[in-house]
C-alpha cells in the first residue's frame, strides 16, 4: 500500500516543566491519520506541541519505503531488513525537547543526543567479522592491561577470554547475523547485526556471564507473558501467574514486597527455560545453580557468597543492578534429602536469603554488602515423593512422571506431608507453581512452533538463507517421540534428536547450494537414518 509508513515509537520522559526526553522503544508500521499514527494494534499520537508531551508515548521519524531507500542508498528487496536497520540506526538516539524552543515552521525544536558517541569514547574492545573471520580490535587501554600484567597466568586468562568471545561472535554470526560486539571495561555495551537483534542472543550470553546487553522494547506484564508463551507451552495458567508475580517484583520500588516463587514438576517441562525467557525479556541479570550443591561458608563447595558474586559479575559488577537481579536455584527439593547438619544449616541460610537479608561479601577481589530484599528468588525441584501417579514399569521409568500436581495449596500440603519442608519454612515461599508432564500433543506443538525449538529455528533459517521449505511429516515427529519415550521426556532431548537427524540434509544443502532446492521433507525414515531425506526442487 502506498500509504504505509515506517516510524519510531518514543517513550516520553518529563525532566522538568519545559524539558522532555524522547527514548526510542520500537519500530512501528502503519498509516498517518488525523488523530495519530495508526498501526494494526494502536493509534499513537504525534508530537506537534507541548500538549502532546502529556502522552506516555508519541511517534516521530516517519518515512515511506522510498524515503528510507533514499536515506540508506538501499536497492535490495528485503524490506524487513531495511526497516529494522532504520530502527537500529536510531535506537540509541535520544531527542531532547525544550517546549520554549520553536523553529521557523512553528514546531518544537528537537535536540539530538547520540549515545553511540558516548560508547565510542569508552570502548576498549571491538569484536567484528572480517570476511567471515572473527577479529578483535584492542585500543591502547586494553593493550596496556595485557602488557602491564606481571603475572603470566593473568595474561593467559585474558587471552582465553578474548578467544571465547571470538568463538561466541562466530557462533552468533552464523546463527543470528551478529557482525559486531562492543565491550567496554568488561561490560558488553551493544551488538550489531545484519538484521534485527534477537533477544535469545542475550539469554544465551547471560548464561555465560558475559553480557550486559539491554534489549529495547516496551516492558509490560502482557509483553512478558506473551514472550514466555512463545517459548514455553503446556502451562498457560502457571505462566500467567509467574508473569504477574515477576512483573510486580520488577516494578516494585524500594521497601515494597518482593515475592519468591517455587516451581514444582518433572525434569524437561520448561521450568528453567521459563525463568531464562523472563530474564531475557526484562533484561535483568540472572545467576543459576543447583541448591543441592550449596554449602555453608568455609566448607568446600559453592557458598551463598559465591551465588551472590556470580549474580554481581553477571550484572557487570553493578551492585544496584545485581540486587534487583534474579537468583534461580534448581534441585531445591534436594536440600532435605539428608539429615546432615550441613543441609539443615544451608536450608536456614537460603530461607534467610529468601526472606531478604544482608550478606557481607569479602574476598581478595570483592568487598561489599549485598541486600537481598529486592532480589528475585526463584526455586525449582522435581519433589518426586509427592507424585500421585504410579507407573507399572517401575521406579526407573516413573522417576520423571508426576500426575496432576494441583493448586498452590495442594502442592504446599504434599510437600509438608512428605517432609521436604515444614509449614513454617514454606511460608517464606510466596507462590508455588506446578509444571505437570507435557502431553504428546504439547510436545508436537513445541517442536513445530516454539521459539526454542530446534526444528522451528531451522525451518526459519533455511527459508531465509536458502529459500527452502522445511517440512516434517507426522511420522518423523512420532518416531522421535516414540524413540525417546519416557527416558528423556524433556524438550532438550527432542531438540538434540532433531539436530542429529537434520545434519546430513543440511550438509547436502550446503554442498549443492547452487541447485536451487525448494523443499526438504523429513520422514520416519529420516528419524531412523539421517541419510534418508527428500531434498527436491
Amino acid at each position: 500500500m502506498d500509504d504505509i509508513r515506517y516510524a519510531i515509537k518514543y517513550k516520553v520522559v518529563k525532566l522538568d516543566k519545559e524539558n522532555f526526553l524522547l527514548f526510542p522503544i520500537s519500530l512501528v508500521v502503519g498509516e498517518e491519520k488525523d488523530d495519530g499514527f495508526a498501526t494494526d494494534k494502536e493509534i499513537i499520537p504525534y508530537c506537534f506541541g507541548k500538549a502532546d508531551l502529556k502522552n506516555r508515548y508519541v511517534v516521530e521519524s516517519i518515512y515511506t519505503e522510498e524515503e528510507l531507500r533514499t536515506i540508506y542508498s538501499y536497492e535490495g528487496e528485503d524490506l524487513k531488513f531495511l526497516s529494522e536497520y532504520f530502527y537500529e540506526d536510531l535506537s540509541e538516539t535520544i531527542m531532547l525537547i525544550n517546549t520554549k524552543e520553536i523553529n521557523t515552521t512553528g514546531y518544537m525544536m528537537r535536540n539530538i543526543i547520540d549515545l553511540k558517541v558516548i560508547y565510542e569514547e569508552d570502548n576498549n574492545l571491538i569484536y567484528y567479522m572480517d570476511e567471515s573471520i572473527p577479529s578483535l580490535v584492542m585500543n591502547e587501554k586494553a593493550l596496556d592491561e595485557l602488557l602491564n600484567s606481571e603475572d603470566l597466568s593473568e595474561v593467559r586468562l585474558l587471552l582465553q577470554k578474548y578467544r571465547r568471545m571470538l568463538g561466541t561472535l562466530k557462533k552468533y554470526y552464523d546463527s543470528k547475523g551478529v557482525t559486531r560486539i562492543s565491550v567496554s571495561d568488561g561490560k558488553l555495551d551493544y551488538i550489531e547485526t545484519k538484521g534485527s537483534i534477537d533477544s535469545s542472543i542475550q539469554s544465551e550470553l547471560n548464561k555465560k556471564g558475559e553480557s550486559n546487553i539491554v534489549i529495547s522494547h516496551d516492558i509490560s506484564y502482557q509483553g512478558l507473558r506473551d514472550y514466555i508463551k512463545e517459548r514455553i507451552f503446556g502451562h498457560e495458567d502457571e505462566i500467567d501467574t509467574f508473569s504477574q508475580k515477576l512483573y510486580m517484583n520488577y516494578t516494585a520500588e524500594e521497601g515494597e514486597s518482593i515475592e519468591s516463587i517455587l516451581f514444582v514438576g518433572p525434569t524437561g517441562t520448561g521450568k528453567t527455560e521459563t525463568v531464562r525467557a523472563a530474564c531475557s525479556y526484562l533484561g535483568i541479570p540472572m545467576y543459576e545453580t543447583n541448591a543441592s550443591n550449596i554449602v555453608p561458608q568455609g566448607i568446600k563447595g559453592i557458598s551463598i557468597e559465591d551465588v551472590i558474586i556470580g549474580l554481581y559479575e553477571n550484572a557487570g559488577c553493578d551492585i544496584k543492578k545485581a540486587q534487583r537481579g534474579l537468583v534461580f536455584l534448581d534441585e531445591f527439593d534436594k536440600l532435605n534429602d539428608s539429615e546432615l547438619d550441613i543441609k539443615t544449616a544451608m536450608k536456614n541460610i537460603l530461607l534467610t536469603f529468601t526472606a531478604g537479608g544482608s550478606f557481607p561479601v569479602s574476598t581478595d577481589h570483592y568487598n561489599f554488602n549485598f541486600d537481598s530484599k529486592m532480589t528475585n528468588k526463584i526455586y525449582a525441584g522435581v519433589f518426586e515423593r509427592i507424585s500421585d501417579k504410579q507407573n507399572p514399569m517401575g521406579f526407573a521409568a516413573s522417576k520423571n512422571m508426576i500426575g496432576n500436581l494441583g493448586t498452590d495449596e495442594e502442592i504446599r500440603k504434599k510437600i509438608i506431608d512428605k517432609k521436604y519442608f515444614s509449614q513454617e519454612e514454606l511460608t517464606r515461599i510466596s507462590t508455588i507453581l506446578g509444571y505437570n508432564d507435557l502431553s504428546r500433543a504439547t510436545k508436537k506443538r513445541i517442536l513445530m512452533e516454539s521459539k526454542l525449538s530446534e526444528f522451528a529455528n531451522k525451518r526459519d533459517r533455511y527459508k531465509r538463507q536458502f529459500g527452502i521449505e522445511l517440512i516434517a511429516d507426522d511420522s518423523y515427529i512420532d518416531t522421535i517421540l516414540d524413540s525417546l519415550g519416557l527416558k528423556s521426556p524433556g524438550m532438550r532431548s527432542v531438540n538434540n534428536y532433531v539436530k542429529r537427524t537434520i545434519n546430513e540434509a543440511e550438509k547436502a544443502i550446503l554442498e549443492n547450494e547452487t541447485k536451487g532446492y525448494k523443499k526438504l521433507v523429513l520422514t520416519k525414515d529420516t528419524a531412523l537414518d539421517p541419510k534418508k531425506f527428500d531434498l527436491s526442487n
